[in-house]
């Protein structure tokens, strides 16, 4: 459980280390893209759809790193007036629920890759493969982290 943990912190470290490149790399898109419409006079046809498809996997990305941070939004009125033990039954269901709900954006994400790989983008002419696999890629890091978060819960009840 311990090396698992390690792993996924360091799998963590290197996803934020990559959405933070893509940020960069989407702000010196829409940077050039303005200093190009407004200097130049001419418009680059490739910014804007980098800076969409770099948003989208961001924001996949962003969302694994908040579950894994466990800083994802949550009611915390209920569980301050539950005992130990069922504080420990919600947040098993509120994770059991989640993976559960992570498994289906994977699933979806993967049968979606089959749908669009063909189809290219008007402006890179890149596979929408491409930005459609942030599906597939966010959903497997929240399940993983989800995963995680259930057999710590888990754990720790049995430590008790």
């Amino acid at each position: 459980m311990e090396l698992f943990g390690r792993v996924l912190d360091k799998l963590n470290r290197a996803v934020e280390i990559i959405s933070a490149g893509m940020l960069v790399l989407m702000v010196i898109a829409i940077f050039l893209q303005v200093v190009f419409r407004d200097l130049v006079k001419s418009a680059i046809p490739w910014s804007e759809e980098l800076a969409r498809y770099l948003m989208v996997w961001i924001s996949f990305l962003g969302a694994s790193i908040a579950v894994r941070r466990k800083g994802h939004i949550g009611v915390e009125a209920l569980t301050r007036v539950l005992s130990s033990s069922g504080k420990k039954c919600i947040c098993l269901l509120a994770n059991a629920l989640s993976m559960v709900f992570f498994a289906g954006i994977v699933l979806l994400g993967y049968s979606i890759l089959n749908i669009v790989g063909p189809q290219l983008s008007p402006a890179m002419e890149l596979s929408m493969a491409v930005p459609y696999s942030a599906i597939l890629a966010g959903g497997v890091l929240m399940l993983l982290y989800s995963l995680y978060n259930f057999l710590e819960v888990y754990k720790a009840g049995e430590e008790n």
